[in-house]
């Protein structure tokens, strides 16, 4: 049997993008999941359809809450996931049918706690680009890992395609709520839990580049009070980064 593994999908106000998001999920290849979709205070029919979706696959569970923001929802879903591991995917993106086969292959393989694939970035109104290239893999201690990831020599620090097992969220590590960049605050730390970190080139996620997301908006005094304190939280983690820049 092959362990549970949790997806984790925040959900706010994306009507129509939820459904392509949570149908590809469901036509998973590995199938032992468990489907956790948080409405974060959605205004729009999103409530609505998460529970039709969790009439139609037992394996979706639905969290309604108030609207907290992006972390927040994460970390509500982190505290009741039961799989060995855990994976995020935003609900206005979409993956390929073999994203968890892929990432838990690479985990099996390598015998470690992280592993991480590569994603299509794709805007409104277009399709993500079929890039062919040859395969590769490699498993690397956690600290090249983390040196990869922030100079983005092979991934960057989002918190999808990627593959954690779920005991390291046990030592307290959550996505820091209020701020956005929240992935650069925490990826690192996950990261760092695990000796080892699987990577593979292919690209198995899609993300949805929206001109109205917080990502695809301008540059703005919320952006920038959340570097602040971005920068803020990863100085208080000097002895790992002190580890990385060596």
């Amino acid at each position: 049997m092959k362990p549970l593994i949790s997806i984790i999908v925040p959900v706010y106000n994306v009507e129509a993008y939820l459904a392509k998001c949570v149908d590809s999920i469901l036509a998973q290849t590995y199938t032992n999941l468990e489907i956790i979709l948080v409405n974060d205070g959605s205004s729009d029919g999103c409530g609505r359809i998460c529970d039709e979706y969790a009439k139609q696959d037992k394996r979706i569970k639905v969290i309604h809450k108030q609207n907290g923001g992006l972390s927040d929802a994460r970390n509500v879903a982190i505290d009741v996931a039961t799989g060995e591991f855990i994976t995020f995917i935003d609900s206005d993106d979409y993956v390929t049918d073999d994203y968890i086969m892929t990432l838990y292959s690479l985990i099996e393989k390598y015998e470690c706690k992280v592993s991480i694939a590569l994603y299509n970035t794709f805007v409104e109104g277009s399709k993500p680009k079929v890039v062919n290239r040859v395969y590769r893999e490699d498993c690397q201690t956690n600290i090249k890992a983390i040196e990869e990831m922030f100079y983005q020599e092979k991934y960057d620090t989002a918190s999808w395609a990627k593959l954690y097992h779920s005991s390291l969220f046990a030592t307290g590590i959550r996505y820091p709520k209020g701020i956005v960049y929240e992935d650069l605050a925490t990826t690192y730390l996950l990261i760092f839990q695990s000796d080892k970190v699987a990577f593979c080139n292919r690209r198995i996620y899609n993300y949805l580049l929206r001109r109205d997301s917080i990502e695809g908006s301008s540059f703005s005094s919320k952006k920038m009070d959340s570097a602040l304190k971005v920068c803020e939280l990863m100085e208080s983690h000097l002895d790992i980064l002190g580890k990385v820049m060596q």
